[in-house]
């Protein structure tokens, strides 16, 4: 059968997919243009017509990376005004957990960068576009206004939230060969917001004077 002659911008893609692929398995210094035009099943002159760089080919991989994260961040809907944090935090946590699970690409991208440039990690973390982390952050602030729980620092707080999940995936689904099976998950994301959760609440009797931080 003929294959399908791709237009220029569908070649441009596969170009980059194929690339994404290897840059997460060798990183940007490990992956040769030369192996990508194999994996490509192109010449490395194709490679070249649509990248005149090395550089720029890393440069619109992180483009059309973040795009397609920013695309399911779009998605989600921001949660009812009545949702509880703790059932956010929850739904955030199963939700980034079950991505990364089955496609640990994007974070192995991020370990790379972070090795050798920071590039694609700074500009990964605009984590506030995420109407779901917002929300999680407003409900977290109005309740440490309202008293019900520690004055902590927001920002810093859900970040912490944040890196705790992204450690479980890298030790998870990176840097094994044996992912743990599903139920697994649910138990750390269960013990995480637990603790979490216990954490903010005010020490019964024990009211912190505001702008104390345990």
């Amino acid at each position: 059968m003929t294959k399908k002659r791709l237009s220029q911008e569908e070649r441009r893609n596969q170009i980059i997919e194929v690339a994404i692929a290897l840059f997460a398995g060798k990183g940007f210094k490990g992956a040769t243009t030369r192996a990508i035009a194999k994996a490509a099943g192109v010449s490395e002159a194709i490679i070249f017509r649509h990248f005149e760089t090395k550089e720029d080919l890393y440069d619109a991989i992180i483009t059309y990376t973040l795009e397609k994260r920013r695309h399911l961040w779009e998605q989600e809907k921001s949660p009812a005004t009545s949702q509880d944090l703790e059932s956010m935090l929850r739904k955030f946590a199963h939700s980034y957990i079950q991505r990364n699970r089955q496609d640990p690409t994007f974070i192995r991208l991020m370990m790379y960068s972070a090795l050798e440039d920071h590039k694609f990690r700074q500009r990964f973390f605009e984590i506030n576009r995420s109407p779901l982390m917002r929300a999680i952050r407003m409900s977290l602030e109005e309740g440490i206004q309202a008293g019900n729980f520690r004055p902590v620092d927001p920002h810093l707080t859900i970040r912490t939230f944040f890196w705790s999940m992204l450690q479980y995936c890298i030790s998870r689904f990176v840097a094994t060969t044996h992912p743990v099976d599903e139920d697994s998950d649910a138990e750390m994301v269960n013990n995480l917001v637990g603790i979490f959760m216990h954490g903010l609440m005010e020490p019964e009797g024990q009211p912190l004077e505001k702008g104390v931080h345990p």
